[in-house]
């Protein structure tokens, strides 16, 4: 009985020592092998959509070379003024009234100088709606900042005209930027 008993000892311990650890190896590798077989449709179809990303890339990195990303102006006050004569154009375009224009001091910025104006426009919602999107489509590209919109108030008592929206009162901020030129030594 107690040789028995020694014998299934090292067997047992034969097994915590050398098949248990490769039954959980083999187990373990099955596992990584479905792993790989899950993920290899997936890798296949990224590897076919790859030359078609490349041509998109491709065809994007040219498409930003090409692309105006800066205000025209030798100076600042010319790149103001044209900024100034787009956002008017388009707030004729979709009807709003600009009141003011004040300009915003300009900024250095990594060879780029931030250009500022400052608007108060008027008119009715949906217009209001439509200059921001026509911002937002600009190109160079311009930036909308410090947006604030203000219900006008009518006197008590006195009904719409027909055919009259509410007017709001707004006030923004739009940015564009223009390539600082390097001064030579005998420019100011």
């Amino acid at each position: 009985m107690l040789a028995l008993s020694l014998v299934l000892l090292v067997l047992g311990g034969l097994y915590f020592l050398a098949v248990a650890p490769l039954v959980d190896l083999y187990r373990g590798r099955e596992a990584d092998l479905e792993n790989g077989r899950m993920v290899l449709p997936h890798l296949q179809a990224a590897a076919a959509a790859l030359p078609a990303l490349r041509a998109q890339v491709a065809e994007l990195r040219a498409a930003a070379r090409t692309r105006k990303v800066t205000l025209d102006g030798a100076s600042d006050a010319i790149a103001s003024a044209n900024l100034q004569s787009r956002i008017e154009g388009f707030a004729v375009s979709v009807g709003a009234t600009i009141g003011s224009t004040e300009s915003l001091p300009s900024e250095t910025t990594d060879g780029y100088r931030r250009i500022g104006l400052r608007f108060a426009l008027n008119g009715p919602y949906d217009t209001l709606v439509k200059l921001l999107a026509k911002i937002e489509e600009a190109t160079p590209p311009l930036i909308v900042d410090n947006l604030q919109v203000h219900g006008v108030l009518r006197r008590p008592g006195l009904p719409p005209g027909p055919g009259s929206d509410l007017s709001l009162d707004a006030g923004l901020d739009v940015y564009g930027f223009r390539i600082e030129k390097a001064s030579s030594p005998g420019e100011p």
